[in-house]
């Protein structure tokens, strides 16, 4: 018959000793991978950048992601070692790299660093006054303005009137360099009225938004095309155009 085990002979388990130093080195170790992953992604977001100011967006792009690879060499060089390198280390690393990446280069495609978004030129309004009654602009409140979408045309009433207002907006994200009309190939003066009392009737606003400019020219019957071009400090361009009829 069997001899029943004694507690005594029970093994007591006792965890391993645990490694301080080796843990710690490895910590900072993986700390300084870590600084150097996020200090590379830098430079995949300067390239991408770079590449980016010559119309070459996917190149660049397909460059800041494709440079994480570099890592295998720049981290050994750098005195980092590599060769305890786990599938999810890497994993890890590579997360890192990409969101790290990503920020930069948002930063960097954007203002203040760069500029690459057009002015926008819009919100037309195309009403007639009587010069008979001023010569320089229609009474607050006092004109029917007729909305127009850029490409399209604005059908003007026949009221007796014998000058055409027009008013717009040109605004940027940065700011305007210069902003210009013209009314088929002759040049009109363009005046800012920003601010200033609203002239047509049953608007929301008692005065003008920001940025809206305002051009008169003698009425005629037909078809009249009025364009207008905005450039901003980083010298994009927009150009947006309506066609004014007699109704």
């Amino acid at each position: 018959m069997a001899r029943r085990k004694r507690k005594e002979d029970v093994p007591i388990w006792e965890p391993p000793e645990f490694d301080e130093v080796g843990y710690m080195r490895k910590e900072i170790e993986n700390a300084k991978i870590s600084v150097v992953v996020i200090a590379w992604s830098v430079v995949g977001a300067i390239l991408l950048f770079l590449f980016y100011q010559f119309s070459l967006a996917i190149v660049g792009f397909l460059l800041g992601l494709l440079i994480f690879a570099a890592l295998y060499f720049v981290l050994p060089m750098l005195g980092l070692p590599i060769h305890g390198f786990k599938r999810r280390d890497w994993a890890s690393h590579a997360m890192v790299y990409f969101f790290s990446w990503l920020a930069f280069s948002i930063l960097l495609l954007n203002v203040p660093f760069s500029d690459h978004t057009a002015p926008v030129v819009g919100s037309f309004e195309v009403g007639t006054f009587s010069s008979n009654l001023t010569t320089t602009v229609p009474p607050a409140g006092s004109m029917a303005c007729h909305p127009g979408t850029p490409g399209t045309a604005v059908l003007i009433p026949p009221t007796g009137n014998n000058t055409v207002y027009v008013i717009f907006r040109a605004t940027d994200n940065v700011a305007m360099r210069n902003v210009s009309a013209k009314l088929g190939s002759m040049n009109l003066t363009l005046t800012p009225v920003a601010g200033e009392a609203n002239v047509c009737i049953g608007s929301t606003s008692p005065t003008f938004y920001a940025d809206t400019y305002a051009v008169s020219f003698a009425f005629a019957t037909g078809s009249l095309i009025l364009s207008v071009t905005a450039t901003d400090t980083s010298g994009l361009t927009a150009t947006s155009s309506i066609t004014i009829r007699s109704a």
